[in-house]
């Protein structure tokens, strides 16, 4: 079985922005894996708050129950998280767990998005939490712990 070369960053077409249709200030991302193509285009924007992740929930990403994938959710909340990971940690870094609380559902068409914080943990590590809203409703939250696999 041969594998496939990674695609390399990509940014959303203009027709993905449309569809997408991205409150004011939000850009695309760039897309550094084929998974994370497939699931996009995130966007992001900073403010005085600091960074935000969002994307609109498409078709592609409803379960069986009408609402947002969970498997979507624990996706943003990934990407979501290693945004945070970026203030304190310098690339490549990894995954080591993520564990997200489903607080309530988002549907088709909603704009989902999300700020995270990230803290120094010791060894490499990095502590993060954040928080995904649609509007003003919770809709999860995530914690997570990062390996970075250089040091800064």
């Amino acid at each position: 079985m041969s594998r496939s070369l990674k695609a390399g960053p990509r940014k959303a077409t203009p027709e993905m922005v449309r569809e997408a249709n991205p409150p004011m200030g939000f850009e695309p991302i760039l897309s550094n894996s084929p998974f994370g193509w497939e699931n996009g285009p995130i966007f992001e924007r900073t403010d005085d708050q600091g960074r935000e992740r969002g994307f609109r929930i498409a078709e592609r990403h409803i379960n069986a129950g009408g609402a947002c994938h969970g498997g979507m959710i624990m996706t943003f909340a990934d990407i979501l998280l290693a945004t945070a990971v970026f203030e304190v940690a310098e690339p490549p870094f990894v995954t080591v767990r993520l564990t997200t609380d489903f607080i309530g559902p988002a549907f088709q068409g909603e704009w989902l998005s999300g700020r995270a914080g990230a803290k120094l943990a010791g060894e490499g590590m990095i502590a993060v939490e954040g928080t995904m809203k649609v509007d003003d409703r919770v809709i999860a939250t995530a914690s997570g712990l990062f390996k970075a696999l250089r040091p800064r």
